[in-house]
């Protein structure tokens, strides 16, 4: 019976582990952060962080879980959660990229080039990619051409 308890109290504890994935832990977090530019912030960065890079932002709005940014000269977004990381950027500034993919580029070869970085297409939801806690969606309005996207890391 005590053998039981403590395996039961070791699954428990590396399920824990598990659910609280670090950007450090997170290969496909790291992968994303290594090539893709949003004026040098990162997914999983600190507030601190962010405001080291590019200084204090233009307007700070709480939404559900934290706080929105907003970087209006740079045409970005940065969403945090409540622990001050950055879960969410999202740009139609076209000196960013994702993956060598920018603004104006075609949305069918840019969606290639996702899948080839091993990332899966959500069928029901148009240009949304996903790769483990990772989650990209290429904007457009002409289904042809890139307007903007967004990088989020899901993960709790």
């Amino acid at each position: 019976m005590k053998k039981f308890a403590c395996l039961a109290v070791l699954a428990c504890f590396l399920l824990l582990v598990a659910a609280c994935t670090t950007p450090e832990s997170n290969e496909a977090l790291l992968e994303l952060n290594d090539n893709s530019s949003f004026g040098g912030l990162m997914l999983g960065m600190t507030v601190e962080g962010m405001q080291e890079k590019l200084g204090k932002p233009d307007a700070a709005n709480p939404i559900n879980g934290g706080t929105e940014y907003a970087y209006h000269t740079l045409d970005l977004s940065v969403a945090v959660d409540e622990e001050q990381r950055i879960r969410r950027l999202s740009s139609k500034n076209t000196d960013f990229n994702i993956f060598a993919i920018a603004v104006g580029d075609d949305l069918e070869a840019a969606g290639n080039i996702l899948l080839d970085n091993g990332y899966t297409r959500d069928a029901a939801s148009g240009w949304r990619y996903n790769k483990n806690e990772v989650q990209i969606i290429m904007l457009t309005i002409d289904n042809q051409t890139i307007i903007g996207f967004s990088v989020e890391w899901l993960a709790n």
